[in-house]
C-alpha cells in the first residue's frame, strides 16, 4: 500500500490532488488543518493499493481519445456544479479559507459578495438551520466511533428529566468495550430505567416503555457490525422513530459529507454537534448547508454531564461558523 500526504488551500483542492495522484480508488485515512508558513492549509493523508486488478485491454488507437472524453466529461460536471463565476475578491477570500463555493452562492447575488452581504445572507441561512423545539418520542442516537453518542444521549436524558419528562433508555450497543458500564452508571445516577437488547427484541423493549414521554436508543458505532442497512431495517418497523445524527463540530467536511451520504435515506430529524468547544476554525462546519442536511438541534460544549449541553440557537451557531474566519481581505 502506498501512503501519501496532500495539501491545499481548501479541502476540495487537497482532495483534487489526491484524486489526480492516486486515482478514484484512493482511501482517505485522515484530514486535518495545519499551518504552512503564515497561513492554514488542509492536509489529507490517503492511501492506494499498489496491486489493483488489471484493467481490461483497450484498442491502442482509442486509448488516448477515451481519456480525453473522460476529462471533458469531468470538466463539464464541474462547470455544471458551479454554474457561475465569482465576481468579487471577497468571495475568493472566503473560498480560500475553505468555505464551499456552493454555500457562498446562496448568500449573495451569484457570488458578488462583500462582508455585509455575506453576514446578512449567512444569518438568514443560520436561522433556518436551527432545529425545531419538538422532539420525537423515540430517538436513535447514531454516529461514528468516538463522536460522543452515548454522552449526548445521557445529557439529553438528564435535560428532559429535569424538565419533568418521563424518560427511558434502551441500548443496542453490545460491541464497544465498556459501553454497558458507562450508560448503566449514568442511568443509575439519573434513576432512569434502561434495557439492553438486541435488534430483534427492540419492539418488545419499546412496548415495556409505552407509558414514557421519551425513549432514547443508544446504538453501536456505524461500521461493519452495525451498518446503515441494519439500522434502516430496525427503523422500518418503528413508524415515528427518528434519528439524531451525532457529528463532531470539528469533523473534516469530506468525512462529514460522506457520512451524510450514507445515512440520508434514514429518517434523520436533526444533527447534534459535539466537541464544539474544541472547534478552532469555523469554515469546515459550513458543510451543514449542503443540500438536504437536517437542522442542528443541540450543541455539546464539554465533558460535564449534563451541564455541557445546550439547545442550538442562531446566535451560537453563527458564532461557531465564524470562529477564526478572517473577514478582512489581505489578513488571511
Amino acid at each position: 500500500m502506498k501512503v501519501q500526504k496532500f495539501r491545499g488551500n481548501t479541502s476540495l483542492e487537497a482532495l483534487a490532488k489526491v484524486k489526480e495522484s492516486l486515482g478514484e480508488d484512493a482511501v482517505i485515512l485522515s484530514t486535518r488543518r495545519v499551518k504552512e508558513g503564515k497561513k492554514w492549509v488542509y492536509e489529507i493523508t490517503a492511501a492506494i493499493d499498489l496491486d489493483p486488478p488489471a484493467p481490461e485491454p483497450k484498442p491502442r488507437e482509442s486509448e488516448g481519445f477515451s481519456v480525453v472524453l473522460q476529462e471533458l466529461e469531468e470538466l463539464k460536471r464541474m462547470i455544471q456544479a458551479l454554474n457561475f463565476k465569482p465576481r468579487s475578491s471577497f468571495f475568493q477570500h472566503l473560498v480560500e479559507q475553505g468555505i464551499p463555493a456552493a454555500t457562498l452562492k446562496l448568500l449573495g447575488r451569484n457570488g458578488d459578495l462583500n462582508k455585509e452581504t455575506f453576514l446578512q445572507g449567512l444569518s438568514r441561512l443560520v436561522n433556518r438551520k436551527v432545529g425545531p423545539v419538538e422532539l420525537p418520542r423515540v430517538q436513535f442516537f447514531v454516529g461514528q466511533a468516538g463522536v460522543g453518542k452515548t454522552t449526548s444521549l445521557i445529557k439529553l436524558a438528564a435535560r428532559l428529566t429535569y424538565g419533568g419528562k418521563e424518560v427511558a433508555l434502551i441500548s443496542l450497543d453490545s460491541v464497544r468495550v465498556g459501553a454497558k458500564e458507562q450508560i448503566s452508571r449514568f442511568a443509575q445516577f439519573l434513576e432512569l430505567p434502561i434495557n439492553f437488547v438486541r435488534g430483534e427484541d427492540l419492539e418488545t423493549a419499546l412496548e415495556d416503555f409505552q407509558g414514557y414521554d421519551y425513549v432514547l436508543v443508544d446504538t453501536p458505532a456505524l461500521g461493519p457490525s452495525f451498518g446503515v442497512a441494519k439500522l434502516a431495517k430496525l427503523l422500518k418497523e418503528l413508524p415515528g422513530a427518528k434519528v439524531q445524527l451525532v457529528v463532531r463540530a470539528s469533523e473534516a467536511p469530506v468525512i462529514a459529507q460522506a457520512l451524510w451520504e450514507r445515512v440520508k435515506s434514514l429518517p434523520v430529524c436533526s444533527l447534534i454537534l459535539t466537541h464544539s468547544e474544541a472547534l478552532f476554525f469555523g469554515a469546515p462546519l459550513f458543510w451543514i448547508f449542503a443540500p438536504q442536511v437536517p437542522p442542528v438541534s443541540f450543541l455539546s460544549t464539554g465533558d460535564r454531564v449534563p451541564e455541557d449541553f445546550e439547545r442550538a440557537t442562531p446566535k451560537r451557531l453563527l458564532g461557531l461558523l465564524l470562529r477564526n474566519v478572517d473577514l478582512e481581505e489581505g489578513h488571511a
